[in-house]
């Protein structure tokens, strides 16, 4: 068999960068198939659990590294051949699993749904546990320099975050899921051929598996979709929906499907639609995004008669209202064209439509070209692919009415960690935005569906008031109308800049009445018979009092910021123990998910990882030993998230696109983290020790926080190649500081008799890591994303002084297992 020496630092390094290009690519890959399947809110909860397969590796790897060391390369090529084939067996259990509705209306409800997805974590936890195995016995080997090896880690999956993107764009998951697992195949083959019977079998069945999913492709990845889904609807034969396209976006998968004609009677939101049977019959598609948000494609021929019925809709609203003849339209978020259309039958001059998913531009363009061309091709109509917040402020063009349907901006990109849907369109400072690209009688139509009671609307009202009082505005009740359906409880808003004149409350309020479908809930000179929420709000007309409101009512509805932009939470950590009725009835979604995620991560760790490593006792050194390094292998996975997290946070918006961030923030950091492993040693030499970078890192995370971060969306006019280099040139600093001290520690390790820490060290590293991110998410919900960021300061504060302080002792000659 071939020892250790067998390996060169090259090939380790080649075969690190690898592995981590794969590890990262496979991730990405593995969150958008399950945002696919599942709701989208789940995704990142289920990648994040993938982590536990690093630090299971860090437990193997204690008890045996000099038996894996000493078989290298069989080693390698089991774990690679193990990682192709439980990746491509958890994808189709997971494609072929049947996840029920999903379904809740208490929290009991919700806790079991939630309970029940957790096997689908488990199963990809397994392909990531083989690959841990490789870049773990890579870090621990002692002839290998752990600086250079990390480095080709942290380069690797800078590169991999970097392909995966355009990967999925060009090819789609399924294919890019095969590719990325036939790069691990080659590239283990190459760097280290398998010697032994077992590993050249493994590593046939492997290419074996990799080929038959390739030539069974549809039938392997055939998913099975929610029961209470769209797509579910698909795979009933009596329904008559037809799914006819599925093509994958970085954001989103988007699908068409072909339906029967939709029946207001049994619709949950008739007002969406109306009751015009001759329109009805032009519903023959429905886009969906991640077989949840859907949109009507209606089959419009160009002649504005064919829309007869679309004024019965709330998408009409503004128009209704308005008294500007032919006016200038801004659409956020196109999808099926619905908006569009209803534009175009109120006869817009000019309709800009702003659509941040490249897939669904694709679509309405190419792929049903066809179908959508008589819109599409209409000389008023500009389709632009573009972020809706990022493209307003980057156009100073003003327009008549600005319309957001129900648009949501699903920017929780797996990087990110915003699993609840952070939002930056719904913000104090979009809001702002918005009424500065009014024309002075121009008009906001913003609609969403609303709870009961009102939550969704009512903070979109609140924001809207605080916007306007922020524009001068001394009465904001005298220009806002309320409209809200009669079943659904779907809600539209119109906000204008300047008052709303007697003329045009009275044609919405005529429109209204004779609608079966909605009644006006607030206008300015018209009391609703009964009470409502939006009505007493808008009644307190005082700041102070709004406070109080704020402070009094249940659910959180104060105005979201750009730093907490969870417009969707409406609840309070407080409300996981409240015990009024009102409370109690609802479901605190995002608390009950974390605490639940915390509590099985914590168990799972510490039955899997802790235990193991306490209990073989191969973790030898001293108590102090462990204990020092435990913080700091602890405290660099938790600083670290922290960082990555709120910078890409931050970054989303200012490059346009959340994938931007994921590929510039993302890779920019990763490959910066690399240069200061490789030079760490020099880093750390100029510096001092390790406890100066750490205060070199909190001076320049500081610094961007206070001087920087607040202006960025002043430079968003900027030519995007130099927007990704001033985010590049506030990452870089930052990655290379932090990435000096994992490799230092390792290398401290192998250089001080503790050697054999290496793989709990590893292990310490990966539980965190896991948990780091749910901490993250609990920290900038609550306390909003720059303290997500400063919290990062004195954890790395404390792994510098640690270090420094244990490193001193052993200097000094003591033995720390005894101090």
């Amino acid at each position: 068999m071939k020892g250790p020496s067998a390996i060169s630092i090259n090939r380790a390094s080649y075969l690190a960068f690898i592995t981590a290009f794969v590890i990262l690519a496979t991730q990405v890959l593995a969150a958008r198939i399950i945002s696919a399947k599942l709701l989208n809110n789940y995704a990142f909860f289920v990648i994040s659990l993938t982590m536990l397969g690093f630090a299971f590796s860090g437990v193997v790897l204690s008890r045996w590294l000099p038996r894996l060391a000493a078989r290298f390369n069989e080693t390698i090529s089991w774990c690679s051949g193990l990682f192709v084939l439980s990746t491509l067996v958890v994808t189709w259990l997971f494609y072929h699993a049947g996840t029920g509705s999903q379904k809740f209306a208490t929290r009991g409800e919700f806790a079991a749904s939630f309970l029940s997805l957790m096997p689908f974590a488990l199963l990809y936890t397994v392909p990531f546990a083989f690959g841990g195995f490789i870049l773990g016995l890579l870090l621990a080997m002692p002839e290998l320099p752990a600086r250079r090896i990390y480095c080709f880690d942290l380069i690797g999956s800078a590169c991999g975050a970097l392909s995966v993107l355009l990967a999925i764009s060009g090819w789609g998951v399924e294919n890019s899921l095969l590719a990325v697992c036939g790069v691990q195949w080659v590239g283990s083959l190459l760097l280290a051929p398998p010697n032994g019977r077992g590993a050249r079998l493994v590593a046939g069945v492997a290419l074996i598996g990799i080929a038959g999913a390739a030539v069974c492709g549809n039938s392997f990845f055939t998913m099975r979709n929610r029961d209470d889904s769209i797509l579910g609807n698909t795979e009933k034969a009596t329904t008559g929906f037809v799914l006819e396209h599925t093509a994958w976006d970085p954001v989103a998968r988007i699908e068409v499907t072909r339906i029967p004609p939709p029946n207001p009677q049994e619709m949950p939101y008739p007002t969406l639609i109306g009751d015009n049977q001759a329109f009805l019959g032009r519903f023959k598609k429905v886009i969906t995004q991640n077989n949840f948000a859907f949109t009507y494609a209606v089959d419009y021929d160009g002649n504005k008669q064919s829309l007869a019925g679309i004024e019965q809709t709330i998408y009409s609203a503004a128009y209704q209202a308005t008294s500007i003849s032919k006016p200038r339209v801004a659409i956020i978020g196109v999808g099926g064209g619905f908006d569009v259309l209803t534009a175009l039958y109120f006869d817009a001059a000019e309709v800009t439509a702003v659509e941040i998913n490249a897939a669904t531009v694709h679509l309405l363009k190419e792929t049903y070209h066809e179908y959508f061309k008589a819109w599409v091709e209409d000389p008023r109509v500009h389709l632009v692919q573009a972020e809706g917040r990022h493209y307003l402020s980057s156009h100073p063009q003003k327009f008549d009415i600005l319309q957001l349907s129900g648009v949501d901006s699903y920017s929780g990109t797996p990087g990110a960690a915003n699993v609840f849907s952070e939002n930056f369109l719904y913000t104090a400072e979009a809001f702002d935005l918005y009424l500065s690209r009014l024309t002075d009688a121009g008009m906001l139509n913003m609609m969403r569906m609303e709870h009961r009671p009102p939550r969704e609307m009512l903070r979109a009202l609140a924001t809207a008031v605080a916007a306007l009082r922020r524009n001068g505005v001394t009465n904001p009740a005298k220009h806002i109308i309320m409209l809200t359906a009669t079943a659904g409880n779907f809600t539209s808003m119109l906000v204008k800049k300047t008052p709303f004149e007697p003329a045009e409350e009275q044609r919405i309020m005529a429109w209204a009445a004779t609608n079966k479908f909605l009644k006006a809930t607030a206008a300015p000179r018209w009391n609703t018979p009964e009470k409502n929420f939006y009505q007493q709000f808008l009644s307190l007309n005082d700041p102070d009092a709004e406070d109080a409101y704020f402070a009094m009512c249940p659910f959180n509805v104060v105005p979201a910021t750009d730093d907490k932009p969870f417009f969707f939470r409406f609840s309070y950590w407080r409300h996981l123990w409240a015990q009024t009725p009102l409370i109690r009835a609802t479901v605190p979604a995002l608390e009950i998910s974390v605490l639940i995620l915390g509590v099985f991560i914590a168990a799972a760790a510490l039955v899997c990882v802790w235990l193991p490593l306490r209990l073989m006792g191969e973790t030898s050194g001293g108590q102090v030993v462990r204990w020092r390094y435990g913080l700091i292998f602890a405290g660099t996975a938790i600083g670290y998230m922290a960082i990555e997290i709120a910078l890409l946070q931050k970054f989303g918006l200012f490059l346009g696109h959340p994938n931007y961030a994921l590929s510039v923030v993302l890779a920019v950091l990763l490959l910066a983290t690399g240069i200061g492993s490789l030079l760490s040693r020099e880093i750390v030499q100029r510096l001092g020790n390790l406890r100066m970078v750490s205060f070199v890192l909190a001076v320049c995370v500081l610094v961007e926080q206070l001087l920087v971060l607040p202006h960025l969306l002043t430079w968003v006019a900027l030519p995007f190649a130099l927007r990704a280099g001033m985010v590049s040139l506030l990452v870089l600093p930052l990655g290379i500081l932090m990435g000096t001290f994992v490799p230092t520690a390792l290398e401290h390790l192998k250089n001080s008799g503790h050697a054999r820490l290496v793989p709990w060290a590893w292990g310490i590293n990966g539980i965190f890591s896991v948990l780091a991110p749910v901490a993250s998410v609990a920290l900038s919900v609550t306390y909003g994303i720059s303290l997500l960021l400063l919290s990062a300061i004195p954890i790395y504060l404390m792994a510098g002084m640690v270090f420094s302080t244990g490193n001193t002792w052993e200097k000094s000659g003591k033995d720390p297992g005894r101090c």
